[in-house]
C-alpha cells in the first residue's frame, strides 16, 4: 500500500526504456504563448522508431487527467527546454498537493505537471508529465495510447463538496 508521504513505484512504470533513438519535438499552447521542446526515447510516431518500439502515450484515470484529456509522456527533467513564456504559466494543485499542475493564464490550455517533487520522494530519475496534445502539427490518431490504471485506488480522492446553491440551503 502507498501513502501521500511515501509515494512508490507502480509495478511498470508508465515509461519505457530508452532505445537509443531519440524524437524531438515543439509544443505550444493554445494561443502559442507558452512554448516548449523536449526528447523521447524511444519517439512517439512509428515512422520515427525505426522499428525500435514506441513510447506509449499514457492514458490516465486520474480524476484530473480524466477531465481534462490529458494524455501524457515523462520525459526526464534535462530533456525539457521551455524557450517562450513562462510568465504565462500558472499552477493547480489538486487534493494531492504533490505535483503541480501546468495551464496557460491566457487560453488556458492544460499543459503538464511538475512530477519532480513525486520522483524525488519516489527516488526516481526527475521527470515531467507532459500532455501531448500541445504537440505542435500533431496527430492523436498516430499515438499508441496506454490505459494505466494504477492511480484508480491512490487516496485522496478529490471532493469538491456541494454545489454553492446546496451550501446556502443548509
Amino acid at each position: 500500500m502507498t501513502d501521500q508521504q511515501n509515494p512508490t513505484l507502480p509495478p511498470e512504470p508508465p515509461w519505457p526504456q530508452e532505445t537509443g533513438i531519440w524524437g524531438s519535438y515543439a509544443l505550444h499552447c493554445h494561443c502559442g504563448a507558452i512554448r516548449y521542446n523536449m526528447k523521447l526515447s524511444p519517439p512517439i510516431f512509428e515512422s520515427e522508431a525505426e522499428g525500435k518500439g514506441v513510447y506509449p502515450v499514457m492514458s490516465c484515470n486520474c480524476s484530473y487527467c480524466e477531465r481534462v484529456g490529458y494524455l501524457t509522456v515523462h520525459p526526464l527533467v534535462e530533456n525539457v527546454e521551455f524557450t517562450q513564456g513562462l510568465e504565462h504559466r500558472a499552477e493547480y494543485l489538486t487534493s494531492g498537493q504533490t505535483a503541480p499542475l501546468w495551464f496557460c493564464k491566457k487560453c488556458g490550455s492544460a499543459l503538464g505537471a511538475d512530477i519532480r517533487g513525486l520522483m524525488e520522494k519516489m527516488g526516481a530519475p526527475l521527470r515531467y508529465g507532459l500532455n501531448v496534445r500541445m504537440l505542435k502539427d500533431s496527430d492523436v490518431k498516430k499515438l499508441t495510447i496506454k490505459e494505466v490504471t494504477f492511480m484508480k485506488d491512490m487516496p485522496p480522492k478529490y471532493d469538491i463538496g456541494p454545489p454553492e446553491s446546496e451550501k446556502s440551503q443548509a
